[in-house]
């Protein structure tokens, strides 16, 4: 499976972010024969889980847990299906005292098709709201971004 393939893919660093290749699904189509704009976020999560995993980092604890709470998506360019993957390029845009934003850029070559950004919020599990990111937490975030 393609979130199989992703897990085991082996990132390039670029200039402080990351490139995960991305495989399109035949069923990510809709009726116009063009990639839907909802699997785009399904594309985010897969490079996040790729780029966050490869680091270390781990999405929950007993004391601490990430939550999306703001997926920002600009659609550049109309997307096809293709058999061969597209490169996401991932990064840290900035991370708070509780929260941080994911920046991505989809492309083929020169071609972009999406730029994007996801604002998590570190969740504090024990009493179920919004928490502090931890500084180790914070520190791993700002070595992943961008120079």
């Amino acid at each position: 499976s393609a979130s199989r393939d992703l897990s085991q893919a082996h990132s390039r660093l670029v200039m402080a972010s990351t490139i995960v290749p991305i495989h399109l699904r035949w069923s990510d189509m809709d009726v116009f024969a063009h990639i839907n704009n909802v699997a785009y976020a399904t594309y985010m999560e897969m490079a996040r889980t790729v780029l966050l995993e490869s680091n270390g980092f781990q999405a929950v604890t007993d004391e601490v847990g990430h939550m999306v709470v703001r997926n920002e998506i600009d659609y550049v360019w109309q997307l096809e299906y293709r058999p061969e993957p597209l490169d996401m390029e991932i990064w840290i845009e900035s991370a708070g005292n509780t929260s941080y934003v994911i920046g991505y850029e989809l492309r083929d070559g020169e071609q972009v098709y999406m730029r994007a950004k996801t604002t998590m919020v570190c969740m504090d599990m024990k009493r179920n709201r919004p928490g502090r990111l931890p500084q180790d937490v914070r520190d791993l975030l700002l070595s992943l971004a961008r120079s």
